[in-house]
């Protein structure tokens, strides 16, 4: 169930889940404020949720950059800005020349460029699992689970030990290649560790020496929203 609601002057859109236990807010691709709920949830809860989020809001919804999708543009991809060049031809393509994404389509629209995009993502982001999920899981000791890319925006990776699957979002190669692959290796560790608990952080800076500075990095760029409104 979905509803449009606003609280204290910020619009947002509410969406009720049977599984979820918790309250979570995220911004959306287009720079909407999207709130999901438990059903037990009471309204007044949740605008309470959303009122005492609003500074977090408003850092976050005024980051969302605008894309046109035209020659021009900025796409980011592995922690670079690199400079959209828009074609027409009749095969759907994307190619990539030293700080130029050029996308190749007959149909020059924005629903279509999105789209090519999101394949250059896609296939990025396998590339690396299938090079790094098996080096990582031999390094550590572990079997190579089923792994993946989804459709995820509110997390960069996720893994399902009792299930031995993992998956990172596809927004991942928007990230630098180094902390695409702490990335992995933080989901392979939790096939030793479900939980965030001292032994699973040992387990990563014992395989990454720099791994506090990565995991700052990769807040930093959480927190800038530069990855926003893109696909």
């Amino acid at each position: 169930m979905t509803t449009d609601r606003t609280c204290e002057g910020i619009s947002y859109t509410l969406k009720r889940n049977r599984r979820q236990r918790n309250l979570r807010l995220h911004i959306s691709s287009e720079g909407k404020v999207i709130v999901s709920a438990p059903y037990f949830a009471s309204i007044s809860e949740i605008d309470a949720f959303v009122s005492g989020s609003s500074d977090w809001i408003a850092r976050h919804t005024g980051k969302v950059s605008f894309h046109d999708y035209e020659t021009g543009d900025f796409v980011p991809y592995l922690g670079r800005k690199m400079t959209l060049l828009v074609i027409e031809g009749k095969v759907a393509r994307y190619d990539i020349v030293d700080d130029k994404i050029i996308i190749t389509s007959k149909n020059q629209d924005i629903k279509k460029i999105k789209e090519i995009i999101r394949k250059l993502y896609v296939e990025t982001v396998e590339k690396v699992l299938k090079e790094r999920v098996p080096f990582w899981c031999r390094t550590i000791g572990v079997d190579v689970p089923e792994f993946g890319v989804n459709r995820a925006k509110g997390k960069w990776g996720v893994c399902y030990p009792q299930e031995k699957r993992l998956y990172l979002s596809y927004m991942c190669a928007t990230l630098p290649e180094d902390l695409m692959d702490m990335t992995v290796l933080h989901e392979v560790c939790h096939l030793r560790f479900r939980g965030h608990g001292r032994d699973f952080w040992n387990l990563m800076k014992a395989n990454m020496g720099d791994l506090d500075e990565r995991k700052t990095r990769l807040s930093e760029i959480t927190k800038s929203g530069w990855t926003y409104n893109i696909v």
